[in-house]
């Protein structure tokens, strides 16, 4: 029976660990964060430990003062595992953390089911048959494993598990780090995203010169005022103040309720912005549909030619299609458009194919997510519907 306890509590630690260490860490960091308002920051390395030790040594209290049969010797894991679902039992409320409502209120209903299974066990313990095997395929390991079995189930519950959520903290964690490759890694191509992911991952690209070639690469929530933070939580930090935009661009804004393209233009008129600030405006301009001040600014800051970044090439063959002829920079590149205007076009055939609007939005996603194209047309729909 020895080695049976011994397993019970090899299972327990290894849970434990890879559950703190490596699915619940960076939630664990914004936890940190938020409760001590910044002031403190989450150690992967040294929070798995101290919170293992602590979950161990409860563990081993608990088998002191219970002395449970042999058959239910993992019930002492259960105070541990309760607590680390508590500890994980949060969710983001108005960019504010804050535990689970029905977790608080099904704890206690769980420590009062806890106590008298306690209570049973040790009742009924003088009428339990002595055990006369103790191999893997005895009865104690059944019961012992089934035990922790449903308890790390509870722990997993009542965690938070929600995919979108670790997506963005992981991205944000790594944009700290100045980790650009992994920030844009994560929850792709997967497509996780809400509105903080699209302002997180504009950063990563727009340090990384790649804001105008892959922003729409990546699935969009929301439109221009997802690319900074908004009062009403909309796009927020959960991991820092947001130092890394700022120093991207160059300049913290004044009056973050005032529209990006308007903070933008004007710092840039003031000569205060760093040149990843022309590709935020031009993107601005770009998630707003606002495809004439697009154009009328593009010519600013690149010339109009091949070497432009894809999306620009994109959304000026829009343009240039719903004026009925070529930009008027765009006429002597005319030929090293000839490619992506073939793509263009085979875009509006696919489009013109369907007449059901729920067929024609699978059909572009299918030929053409990744480019302007599919973002600019879905929302044409999704405005159309309204």
């Amino acid at each position: 029976m020895k080695l049976c306890k011994q397993v019970c509590w090899g299972i327990f630690l290894a849970f434990t660990i890879i559950y703190l260490y490596h699915f619940q860490h960076s939630l664990l960091e914004m936890i940190q964060y938020s409760w001590s308002d910044g002031k403190t920051h989450y150690d992967r390395v040294i929070g798995t430990t101290i919170i293992t030790g602590i979950a161990s040594v409860i563990s081993a209290l608990v088998a002191i003062f219970t002395r449970l049969p042999q058959r239910l010797y993992a019930l002492i894991f259960f105070p541990a595992f309760l607590s680390l679902g508590i500890l994980t039992a949060v969710h983001v409320e108005a960019g504010n953390v804050v535990p689970s409502l029905a977790w608080l209120i099904a704890t206690p209903l769980l420590i009062i089911l806890y106590i008298g299974l306690l209570r049973f066990a040790h009742f009924y313990k003088p009428f339990l048959v002595p055990l006369r095997a103790t191999n893997f395929l005895s009865q104690p390991w059944h019961t012992n494993i089934t035990i922790l079995i449903v308890l790390m189930s509870l722990t997993l519950l009542m965690g938070n598990g929600d995919r979108t959520l670790h997506t963005r903290l992981n991205t944000e964690h790594n944009i700290k780090q100045r980790q650009w490759d992994a920030a844009l890694a994560e929850g792709f191509p997967q497509y996780d995203n809400d509105s903080s992911l699209t302002m997180l991952r504009a950063i990563a690209l727009a340090n990384k010169g790649l804001l105008g070639e892959q922003l729409f690469r990546y699935d969009i929530t929301g439109d221009s005022r997802s690319l900074f933070p908004q009062h009403d939580h909309s796009a927020d930090f959960l991991l820092c103040s947001g130092y890394r935009l700022w120093q991207t661009i160059g300049f913290v804004p004044r009056d973050i309720t005032e529209h990006p393209t308007v903070i933008l233009r004007r710092e840039l008129r003031r000569g205060t912005a760093r040149p990843a600030a022309r590709d935020y405006l031009l993107c601005a301009y770009l998630l707003d549909r606002n495809l004439s001040d697009f154009a009328a600014t593009l010519p600013r800051y690149y010339a109009i030619n091949d070497s432009l970044p894809q999306h620009y090439r994109e959304a000026l063959l829009i343009y240039d299609k719903q004026r009925g002829n070529l930009h008027e920079e765009a006429d002597s590149v005319k030929g090293a458009y000839a490619a992506l205007c073939a793509d263009y076009a085979d875009c509006l055939a696919v489009m013109r194919k369907q007449r059901d609007a729920t067929l024609r939005h699978t059909a572009l996603r299918d030929n053409y997510f990744g480019t302007y194209w599919y973002y600019y047309y879905s929302r044409t729909n999704d405005k159309n519907k309204k």
